[in-house]
């Protein structure tokens, strides 16, 4: 018997994980963070920016797990950010450092730990 409730659980816990589903409720770009939570919101950066920030806010079935934020400048990976996702709806962001000659469109792309793209924002840095 207790054999037959280890199996059980077992296979419960795999089916569970194989279905489980992560996502992201909001997506923004801001130029600034307070209290784990985005100031405004822009697609469009002037070239002074300092640091931009991509918030995702995550929920899940599955966790702990990650997400990974990728920055794409130029058709090239210029940071790929591996985030923490503790409880079933999570806040997280990551930021960019961004050179005033980075000018042109960027994107970044969302992935869930099994390496599905689950969301992603296109924003431009102009002069």
């Amino acid at each position: 018997m207790r054999l037959l409730l280890l199996l059980v659980f077992a296979f419960t816990i795999t089916f569970v994980n194989a279905f489980a589903e992560t996502s992201v409720s909001r997506i923004i770009m801001t130029d600034k963070i307070e209290n784990r939570e985005p100031v405004g919101s822009a697609i469009k950066f002037k070239t002074d920016v300092e640091n931009i920030y991509c918030f995702t806010e995550i929920e899940t079935d599955k966790y702990p797990t990650e997400v990974t934020h990728i920055w794409i400048y130029d058709k090239n990976i210029e940071a790929e950010i591996k985030l923490p996702v503790k409880s079933p709806k999570w806040r997280t962001y990551s930021s960019k450092a961004i050179q005033t000659n980075w000018k042109g469109n960027w994107k970044v792309e969302v992935y869930a730990e099994d390496g599905k793209l689950i969301d992603s924002i296109d924003f431009k840095i102009d002069e």
